[in-house]
């Protein structure tokens, strides 16, 4: 009985926290840091292309930069078994979703309050983005010059400005929808 209350408490938490979400985007937007990026959330149309499309090797590790509430970290280690870390430097986001990780008993999943530019990206196989191409063009040399060299970005929706990607995910109105990335040799 004290279980039940105990998720009954929690869900009840989790609503009314995504109640806030759109006015707490509304204030980030009107009043944000000029680093801070949008939240806009993986759309399951998205998730849904990359659950068919996308041929990821189980167990490796994936980063999320700009994870906010960790929907696509969750999606990634339960559709591929990933080990996912993300990035939030955001206050609110960051508990948000540690709090729906611990909820749903993601163990695998690491959520850092932190700036993603500070994170070693040489220890990931998978890197995802879903950011404006505004933030896209900021970081691009950067992401660039210190993933691995097996390194694979998956960039939802939006391109980078400079570098070609070497596979275009379409969806099924032809729309191209996901991006991938390789380092190219030196």
């Amino acid at each position: 009985m004290i279980v039940k209350q105990i998720i009954l408490s929690l869900l009840l938490i989790v609503i009314v926290f995504s109640s806030w979400r759109v006015i707490y985007e509304l204030l980030v937007f009107l009043f944000k840091k000029p680093t801070a990026a949008m939240y806009v959330p993986s759309f399951n149309r998205h998730i849904r292309l990359m659950k068919d499309q996308l041929k990821l090797i189980s167990w490796k590790k994936m980063v999320d930069l700009g994870c906010w509430d960790a929907k696509a970290m969750r999606f990634f280690a339960k559709a591929f078994w990933l080990q996912c870390d993300g990035y939030e430097l955001q206050r609110f986001p960051y508990l948000y979703g540690k709090l729906i990780n611990f909820v749903l008993w993601y163990k695998k999943l690491t959520v850092y309050r932190q700036d993603f530019s500070q994170a070693n990206l040489k220890r990931y196989d998978y890197i995802y983005v879903y950011l404006l191409p505004q933030q896209m063009a900021q970081i691009e040399s950067r992401i660039f010059k210190h993933i691995s060299d097996n390194a694979i970005i998956i960039s939802n929706s939006f391109q980078f400005t400079v570098h070609k990607p070497y596979k275009v995910i379409k969806d099924k109105k032809g729309k191209p929808s996901i991006f991938l990335y390789r380092k190219l040799p030196s």
